[in-house]
């Protein structure tokens, strides 16, 4: 009875003889039947020689369930504790460490800086995780948005270039006579005072020719204007095919009207030339919807002079001109 996990014990003697021990209050329950009981068998076998009655104190198992039951938690408390301490260092290496490293890498970034590799500070491993997915499609992200902005570069380029060309045909167009394909009177008021600067700059010649269709009107009211157009076409053509490419240039004056100018040719290189264009534009007559159209031209020649300008210049040649119209056309004019 002494034992802590007893409340009470009972020996019935068959001498009839009672020992008892222990107590259980009424609680704890002193009027229940006792939980174990056992027959005490003589040393020599042979009738029992009486019975061992045993009641076990609750509390004391109360007790124990208590103290198991608080030590288990407490164990599993501390392995809990432990266990998401280890979690937490290994969250820590594994994801939030190569994360913060992405997220660095990612605002350091920079446009020129697109093709730098991300590479992270972590141990390397025989698989891949999500860490090293996240990383990979990172990179792919780098090389697809590094082909995208070479994509960009290329048509901004090949943009660029289409803007450089239409902004060139638009310039070529706005100095361009439509009709004959010469330059147009705009480009003779810019451009050929610097023609006569530079001559005189680097004391080398300059000679204009004005060219005039002889008959124009006639064309005209004969054939139509469709026909004279079809005629200041073809002289247009005639002109600039008969010029030095990348020297001498040709612009319509007005109407029938056309000055050619002569970079480095003196006068008498300027009335060659106006002969020789005289007589091709006399053996090549205009061609118009299967009507051949006879044609001559008058030309006028003049050489700059030292300190002569534009206006000068043209008025020169223009008298010229003129002055072959009323010696009969067909002819070439020199200013002496």
């Amino acid at each position: 009875a002494g034992l802590p996990e007893i409340g009470r014990a009972r020996v019935l003697a068959s001498t009839g003889q009672v020992f008892e021990a222990g107590a259980l209050s009424s609680d704890a329950g002193g009027d229940a039947p006792p939980t174990h009981t056992l027959e005490i068998v003589a040393p020599q076998g042979g009738k029992a020689v009486g019975q061992l009655q045993l009641w076990v104190d609750p509390s004391y198992l109360y007790q124990q369930i208590l103290a198991n039951t608080l030590t288990i938690a407490a164990g599993y408390g501390v392995f809990t504790a432990l266990l998401c301490l280890v979690v937490a260092w290994m969250l820590r290496r594994d994801l939030q460490q190569p994360l913060q490293q992405i997220a660095r890498f990612a605002a350091e970034l920079k446009p020129q800086e697109i093709s730098r590799p991300l590479v992270l500070d972590r141990a390397s491993s025989d698989h891949l995780d999500e860490i090293d997915l996240v990383t990979q499609g990172f990179r792919q992200l780098q090389g697809e948005l590094q082909s995208h902005i070479a994509n960009l570069d290329g048509l901004v380029a090949e943009r660029t270039q289409q803007l450089e060309k239409l902004i060139g045909e638009v310039h070529r167009l706005s100095i361009t006579d439509a009709l004959t394909g010469c330059f147009n009177r705009r480009v003779i008021e810019e451009r050929l005072p610097s023609e006569i600067e530079r001559a005189r700059r680097y004391g080398r010649p300059l000679s204009v020719i004005f060219a005039d269709i002889d008959h124009f009107k006639v064309v005209n009211d004969t054939h139509g204007h469709a026909a004279g157009d079809a005629v200041l076409r073809d002289f247009g053509s005639l002109l600039l095919g008969q010029l030095r490419n990348q020297v001498d240039w040709v612009a319509r004056y007005g109407g029938e009207e056309f000055l050619i100018v002569l970079p480095e040719s003196d006068l008498a290189d300027a009335r060659q030339a106006a002969e020789r264009l005289r007589e091709r534009v006399g053996e090549q007559p205009a061609l118009w919807e299967g009507m051949v159209i006879p044609r001559t031209a008058s030309f006028g020649v003049a050489q700059c002079g030292p300190d002569e300008g534009v206006a000068d210049l043209l008025a020169r040649a223009d008298a010229m001109l003129y002055h072959a119209k009323s010696e009969g056309r067909d002819r070439v004019e020199v200013s002496g």
